[in-house]
């Protein structure tokens, strides 16, 4: 109750329009990762991109589940194992700690995932080159089959081998357009 209290007490202090426009306003963050997911190319030809792309993609273990060079998208997916030993030995000596108190606990940890990239090929104005923006994803399924978490992927490592692979697989692609 004087949590509720405390939140109406807080809103109250903002106007309406002051809460709609947080509601609305983009993350704190946004420009770094639009700096982490996004490169241009000096090339404005999406087809040569996209099949750079989807190359690099199944390269790295992705499966294209759609695509549309009339667009500029492509849609990928891979399935990994996502269960780590420190997670499931925290789990069971949690379940062991609460039996010992005479509680019941169901152990849970991350089982697997579905990794899902979707990227964009946007031209730039008044440029021969086009943007290549990209943006990995996960969600994650727990030991009892659950889908229990999704995240953005913002692992900087992922992007910058993205983004190599791919410059190098559009320079590949150049050669033989």
């Amino acid at each position: 109750m004087a949590a509720l209290l405390l939140a109406l007490a807080l809103t109250a202090c903002q106007s309406p329009n002051q809460i709609a426009k947080q509601i609305g306003a983009p993350s704190a963050n946004a420009l770094e990762l639009r700096a982490l997911q996004a490169r241009r190319f000096d090339t404005s030809n999406s087809i040569v991109l996209l099949g750079a792309a989807t190359q690099t993609l199944q390269d790295l273990g992705y499966t294209i589940t759609e695509s549309s060079s009339e667009v500029g998208v492509l849609v990928g997916t891979k399935q990994r194992d996502a269960e780590e030993t420190g997670q499931v030995v925290g789990q069971i000596m949690l379940t062991v700690f609460l039996a010992a108190l005479g509680s019941a606990h169901t152990p849970t940890w991350d089982k697997d995932q579905s990794i899902h990239v979707t990227l964009v090929v946007t031209p730039v104005e008044n440029a021969e080159q086009a943007e290549v923006r990209v943006s990995f994803d996960r969600l994650l399924r727990n030991n009892h089959g659950i889908e229990w978490r999704a995240e953005l992927i913002k692992e900087q490592g992922i992007y910058q081998e993205f983004f190599q692979k791919l410059s190098q697989g559009v320079a590949l692609e150049a050669e033989q357009v």
